[in-house]
C-alpha cells in the first residue's frame, strides 16, 4: 500500500476523521460538516484522540463555536475540554513567567539564550500562549556557557531530572540536552547545547543567533529565525515519528510565515533533510489539507517521503508512546527501522556508533573502577541483553 492510500481518510476511524476535520488548515469547518461527521461518534474515544495528539487548545474553541450554533456535543465532553483548556492556559502562563525570569537571569550573567518551543512558539504560531500545549522550556545556549548555566539553574532550585546516572561522561555523545526540574514550581527546563542529536552538521550558535528573532512576549526573549525554526520543527517531528498531530499543526502554521527559499536550500545542504521536509509536507497536505507556498512546493516531491509516511501511520493508529523509549517491543522495532530510513548513510553510521557506545546505564548495571571503563565496550552487548531481560521480568 502506498502512503497516499495509507493516508486515505477512509482507512481512519470516525473519531480520528472528526479530529482531522476540526484541525483542517484554514479552520473553515461548517456546522453541517461537523454534524455529519459526528453521527455515531464515540465521544470518549474522540476525547482520547484529542489528548494523545495534544490539540485541545486548538480543537476546543472550534468545537465550542460550532456547538454554540446548535448543540451536538455531549455536555460532559464539552465540560472536560473546557477544563483541559483552562488548565493549559494556567500552565502556559506559569511557564511564561518562569521563562522570562530565567532568560533575564542568564542575560544578567552575560549568557545569550534562544528559546526553541514553549510559550514562544505558541505566541509566534498560534497568536496566544494558550493556543498550544507545552510541558517544559527548551533553552539553547552556547556550548561554552553550559557549565555556567547549569550552575545558575542549580542555584535557582533546579535539579537534574534525568534518571540516567552520568557516570561515563558521555552525555554529549549520547544526547543534545539535559533536563532540570524544579520540584516546588513543577517546571522542567531542557538545557540544549545542540538543536538535534545524531546529526553530522548543523548551524552553530553564532549562526543561529545572527538569524534570531525577538519574541513578542518580552524584549529579552529571543527565538530561532523563521528558516531555522522551520528546519528545527521538521527534524523534531521526524525524530518523534510525527506521531502527534500538534507537530504537524506547527508545520501548517509556520509555512504561513515569511520563509526564504534560498535560505532553506542553504540549510538543506547542511542538514541533508530534503526527504524529511517532503515527509512533513506529505503528512500535512494529506491529513490537514495544508497549502504549500510556491517556493516550497517542489520539496514535497519525494518518493522516499511517501515511503516514510507509511511508518508514521502505524504510530498514529496505535497511538504509540515513542519517547523516551517505545513501550511495546514491536513498536520499538518499527521505530528503529523508521529512524534508520530517515537518515543518509553517513548519519546512519553515527547513529549506530552511538548505539554501541557504552552508556551510563551500563555503568549502573556493572560498576567498574575508572581504570577499567574500557571494558564497557566489549561488555556492552551482554549488559544490554541483561537490561532487556531484567525489564521484561518486572
Amino acid at each position: 500500500m502506498s502512503s497516499l492510500n495509507a493516508l486515505d481518510k477512509r482507512f481512519f476511524s470516525k473519531e480520528f476523521n472528526m479530529l482531522l476535520l476540526l484541525l483542517r488548515s484554514g479552520r473553515t469547518v461548517t456546522f453541517e460538516e461537523a454534524w455529519e461527521q459526528s453521527q455515531q461518534l464515540d465521544w470518549n474515544e474522540f476525547l482520547s484522540y484529542v489528548g494523545y495528539h495534544h490539540v485541545n487548545p486548538v480543537v476546543y474553541p472550534l468545537l465550542k463555536r460550532l456547538n454554540d450554533e446548535r448543540q451536538f456535543v455531549p455536555p460532559a465532553i464539552m465540560q472536560k475540554m473546557s477544563q483541559y483548556f483552562m488548565k493549559n492556559t494556567y500552565e502556559m502562563l506559569h511557564l511564561r513567567g518562569e521563562m522570562e525570569r530565567i532568560v533575564q537571569l542568564l542575560e544578567g550573567r552575560g549568557i545569550r539564550s534562544l528559546l526553541l518551543k514553549g510559550p514562544v512558539l505558541a505566541a509566534l504560531l498560534y497568536g496566544d500562549i494558550s493556543g498550544r500545549t507545552s510541558k517544559d522550556l527548551d533553552i539553547l545556549v552556547p556550548k561554552a556557557d553550559i557549565k555556567h548555566t547549569e550552575k545558575l539553574l542549580m542555584e535557582e532550585g533546579y535539579r537534574l531530572s534525568e534518571d540516567t546516572p552520568l557516570l561515563l561522561n558521555n552525555t554529549e555523545r549520547k544526547t543534545h540536552h539535559l533536563s532540570y526540574f524544579h520540584y516546588e514550581k513543577g517546571i522542567e527546563i531542557e538545557l540544549h547545547w545542540r538543536l538535534n542529536p545524531d546529526t553530522i552538521q548543523e548551524p552553530d550558535f553564532e549562526q543561529l543567533w545572527a538569524r534570531r528573532q525577538a519574541s513578542s512576549l518580552h524584549p529579552s526573549v529571543q527565538s530561532l529565525g523563521n528558516e531555522d525554526l522551520f528546519l528545527y520543527l521538521v527534524l523534531h517531528g521526524t525524530r518523534h515519528g510525527w506521531s502527534c498531530l500538534r507537530w504537524l499543526l506547527d508545520i501548517d502554521r509556520i509555512i504561513g510565515r515569511p520563509l526564504g527559499g534560498d535560505m532553506i536550500q542553504q540549510l538543506l545542504q547542511i542538514y541533508r533533510g530534503r526527504d524529511l521536509i517532503g515527509l512533513a509536507f506529505v503528512l500535512a497536505q494529506s491529513l490537514l489539507g495544508t497549502k504549500l507556498p510556491d517556493a516550497l512546493a517542489p520539496l514535497s516531491a519525494s518518493n522516499k517521503a511517501d515511503k516514510l509516511a507509511t511508518y508514521v501511520l502505524i504510530f498514529m493508529r496505535e497511538r504509540a508512546i515513542l519517547h523516551p523509549k517505545p513501550e511495546k517491543r514491536d513498536i520499538a522495532i518499527h521505530y528503529n527501522r523508521y529512524m534508520l530510513a530517515t537518515m543518509p548513510f553517513s548519519q546512519k553510521g553515527l547513529y549506530l556508533l552511538n548505539k554501541i557506545y557504552p552508556s551510563s546505564w551500563d555503568a549502573e548495571v556493572l560498576p567498574l573502577p575508572k581504570a577499567l571503563h574500557f571494558l564497557y565496550f566489549p561488555l556492552r552487548p551482554f549488559l544490554w541483553i541483561w537490561r532487556q531481560m531484567k525489564r521484561q521480568s518486572i
